[in-house]
């Protein structure tokens, strides 16, 4: 097979390929990217309560009254406590909580849920799971490399890397290039 047929199959076949993970770890990446704007991977929901009084005098006993009054899932929590005389907190997951005045039984719950499809897409992309996972990344991107690379020899002559080519590669280079020069000059 000569040298530039063997180039297409492996340019097409590893495309295809990396279509899947390459969705997966672009919408990470644009979700990622915004982390000071947004949570990419939960969301954050308010809700004010008045639950009237609080009866309860123990932690149990406030615990169940605040979890049948804010009709919350018994399973869901994590925990409890009482920061001060008047105020009782009830941890929920993911750092959730309905915190309630004991006396008029006004406060608020804070329910935070995991993005579909985004969180476990962010749990990929930065590597949370570790182990296999990493080497699965980091074949993926010696698989992107090898399209990139492969991707400069598909074409010949005035389309190929030999003449309109040469240019967008020296652009795809110089950009990232320009903002770590512009990054490490405006630093000081």
């Amino acid at each position: 097979m000569k040298l530039r047929k063997l180039v297409r199959v492996l340019h097409r076949d590893i495309g295809y390929f990396c279509v899947g993970m390459t969705v997966f770890f672009c919408v990470s990446g644009i979700a990622v990217n915004h982390i000071d704007d947004w949570n990419p991977s939960y969301s954050r929901s308010v809700e004010e309560i008045d639950l009237g009084a609080l009866a309860g005098t123990t932690l149990d006993e406030l615990q169940d009254e605040v979890v049948a009054k804010a009709a919350l899932d018994p399973d869901d929590v994590a925990g409890r406590h009482r920061p001060e005389r008047g105020v009782f907190i009830v941890f929920l997951p993911h750092g959730g909580e309905a915190k309630v005045r004991t006396s008029d039984g006004r406060g608020t719950v804070v329910r935070i849920e995991s993005r579909p499809f985004l969180f476990e897409s962010n749990v990929l992309h930065l590597n949370h799971i570790k182990g296999l996972w990493t080497y699965v990344s980091d074949a993926f991107a010696v698989l992107l490399l090898t399209l990139a690379l492969t991707g400069l020899f598909i074409l010949k002559g005035k389309q190929g890397l030999g003449g309109r080519g040469k240019w967008f590669t020296a652009a795809g280079i110089l950009l990232p290039l320009g903002f770590i020069v512009f990054y490490y000059t405006s630093r000081t």
